[in-house]
């Protein structure tokens, strides 16, 4: 069986649901000033202070898509829009704590 309390103890030590808030306004504030038109069309014209961040899912992930295994943690938020689900992001961590990568999907 596996033990789910060593994934919330790493959580916590490693304070990933507010990295990964934290994460996705610098990656949203980022698009925004350095592919404007890309960022536009995604949120079109609706005041981002309006958008909630969800707490969603944190998962150990084995990604066997290259020729080494690559390992890491995974904390995903729910981005709400007027009470709907508008996007996901995600912040993948090293399993010693290092933000290795981000990125938002929409739904």
């Amino acid at each position: 069986m596996m033990n789910t309390d060593l994934i919330k103890q790493f959580a916590i030590e490693h304070d990933c649901f507010n990295k990964s808030i934290s994460g996705f306004w610098n990656y949203v504030n980022s698009w925004k000033i350095e592919e404007p038109e890309e960022f536009y069309e995604a949120f079109n014209t609706f005041d981002l202070s309006s958008l909630v961040l969800e707490k969603w899912k944190i998962a150990l992930v084995v990604n066997y898509r290259y020729d080494e295994p690559i390992q890491y943690v995974q904390t995903m938020l729910n981005v709400v829009f007027q009470e709907k689900s508008f996007a996901e992001y995600r912040l993948l961590q090293k399993l010693n704590g290092d933000v290795m990568d981000d990125g938002l999907s929409f739904n």
